[in-house]
């Protein structure tokens, strides 16, 4: 089913309710989700954090992986996440910061209104009866606003990374249901590249806060085997 995503409108959405029993269930098939630097510690915790590059742009992103493969979420059951942590990325649908078509390089509040979460019955009222924002949507901008800069900020991070040569591709090798599989296409910290730096380097890194961040990371890749475990318990499941 295509997204359907209308700006939010007062007028329009006036009687719209967003129903959260199941808030997770339109990320169940994603493998992957994009992290913000300030959630390293916490998501690294219980998942693999790995950089991913756009093969046009050439530009770096960080993501949590979910899965070991694409369309399989080992962490989503029945729109529940299994964990403790929810990563920030998923705690806004189905509003959206969108771009403004009248506006370039400005962003406004949209709302996917295809998802099932969309209704006029039940759950958190977007409006007020005065025509007013409600606490829940309150909040909810609040958070997007807050995700949006803390984007902006990994993405410099990913930067400074990827200037410095210090990201390298990497194939991982885990064993599923007694078969080793290879996960490829990803990026990690070269720990011999960044043990190599100059002490001015390893300065400049812990001055700017990056270095708590790469340490998350490395720290994060000791996960791929719990999410094997996972998919092992899971195959086990449904066999």
């Amino acid at each position: 089913m295509s997204l359907q995503i209308a700006p939010l409108q007062k007028e329009k959405h006036a009687q719209t309710k967003i129903n959260t029993a199941n808030a997770l269930a339109f990320a169940h098939e994603q493998h992957i989700l994009p992290v913000v630097v300030q959630e390293f510690v916490r998501v690294g915790a219980e998942l693999p954090i790995v950089f991913i590059k756009d093969p046009a742009s050439e530009r770096f992103d960080v993501v949590a992986m979910l899965g070991l493969k694409t369309g399989e979420n080992l962490m989503i059951s029945e729109g529940k996440w299994q964990g403790f942590y929810v990563p920030k990325v998923l705690w806004n649908h189905p509003l959206i910061l969108a771009d403004d078509p009248s506006k370039e390089g400005q962003l406004l509040v949209a709302l996917v209104e295809s998802s099932p979460m969309v209704n006029t019955e039940s759950g958190h009222a977007l409006f007020n009866e005065d025509g007013s924002e409600s606490d829940f949507l309150k909040s909810r901008v609040d958070s997007m606003r807050e995700f949006f800069l803390q984007s902006q900020t990994t993405r410099a991070f990913n930067k400074a990374l990827a200037e410095m040569e210090l990201l390298v591709p990497q194939t991982l090798t885990i064993k599923l249901e007694g078969k080793p599989r290879e996960i490829t296409g990803i990026y990690i910290v070269d720990e011999k590249k960044l043990n190599s730096l100059s002490d001015e380097q390893l300065l400049d890194l812990n001055k700017r806060g990056l270095m708590p961040a790469i340490y998350a990371h490395l720290m994060s890749l000791q996960q791929v085997q719990r999410l094997g475990e996972r998919a092992n318990k899971a195959a086990t499941a449904a066999a």
